[in-house]
């Protein structure tokens, strides 16, 4: 029996893959709001939810640097928390690629979202850190964090 040639391969992986890669429709996607939801709609807090997903996916890159960048949505007082928490990451997990596996969101009120994200870096087993997001007269921001102790 003769294998086919590599471009003939190539070719039929290119077919099978087409679409795989592509981003999912706004009403496709998975609700990170969990929790009692019969008093809102996902839309009420939807610029809250899509503000949870930077800052979780933007900490949990940014977790283990010396001197963490202002994550997105972040108040001032909490950026000045994270920074000091930084201090206190272990040299050994300084060059590791930690990423967000898993952002939870739970809505208190009509005002205030609590969130926790699911950090996993490769080595050490995966942790959780608490947020907590608040709607004030300016908009959503990110008022308190619990990071890893």
């Amino acid at each position: 029996m003769q294998l086919p040639p590599p471009k003939a391969l190539l070719l039929a992986a290119a077919v099978l893959l087409a679409g795989c890669g592509s981003t999912p429709t706004r009403d496709k996607q998975p609700s990170l709001l969990h929790g009692d939801k019969s008093g809102y709609s996902a839309s009420t807090f939807a610029p809250a939810t899509r503000l949870a997903q930077r800052f979780a996916s933007s900490y949990a890159r940014s977790v283990y640097l010396r001197r963490p960048p202002r994550l997105p949505g972040a108040t001032p007082a909490l950026t000045v928390q994270l920074a000091q928490a930084a201090t206190r990451v272990p040299p050994s997990r300084r060059n590791l690629r930690p990423h967000a596996v898993a952002i939870d969101l739970t809505p208190v009120g009509r005002t205030a979202l609590r969130g926790n994200v699911e950090i996993a870096d490769g080595r050490s087993p995966i942790f959780s850190v608490g947020f907590t997001l608040r709607r004030s007269p300016a908009g959503w921001r990110v008022v308190s964090a619990s990071p890893p102790g």
